[in-house]
């Protein structure tokens, strides 16, 4: 039986407007959004998982639009649950998250992350997997070559 190769693309959500509650998306964080569809478009992904907020929904939905899929929600707090969920399912997901969460995440799925600021959007942490097992790890950034 040959052995399955995919990847998870981790990022955490775009620019959002300053409301204190669950804020939406900012106008550069639609576009942000909507260059992460673009450049995820051919990645064969298969899943889409997202935290319940509206930023993170946001972000996610013009590539699950493009693409068809739904996006699933997991729970920001149990980094846990979601890994043990992307193990089963073995196929290329991307996951929206939050600057104090996808880091954590991509460590607690075998890969290597610096701690992200307040501040920082666009980074794409790319993790490439067989059986469970890292095998290879990018970094990039979702930003306009303008």
């Amino acid at each position: 039986m040959a052995t399955e190769t995919y990847s998870w693309y981790f990022v955490r959500h775009a620019e959002k407007n300053a409301e204190k509650v669950d804020p939406q998306l900012s106008e550069a964080g639609h576009q942000r959004a909507q260059l992460l569809a673009e450049m995820l478009a051919e990645s064969s992904i298969k899943a889409i998982y997202a935290t319940a907020y509206q930023r993170t929904q946001q972000t996610a939905a013009p590539l699950a639009q493009q693409l068809q899929l739904g996006v699933q929600t997991y729970a920001a707090g149990e980094p846990e649950q979601l890994l043990e969920q992307l193990q089963q399912a073995q196929q290329t997901s991307l996951i929206v998250g939050h600057s104090n969460t996808i880091p954590a995440l991509v460590r607690l799925a075998g890969g290597q992350a610096e701690d992200l600021t307040e501040q920082q959007y666009g980074d794409l942490f790319i993790l490439q997997l067989t059986d469970g097992t890292v095998i290879s790890q990018r970094h990039q950034r979702v930003e306009s070559q303008q």
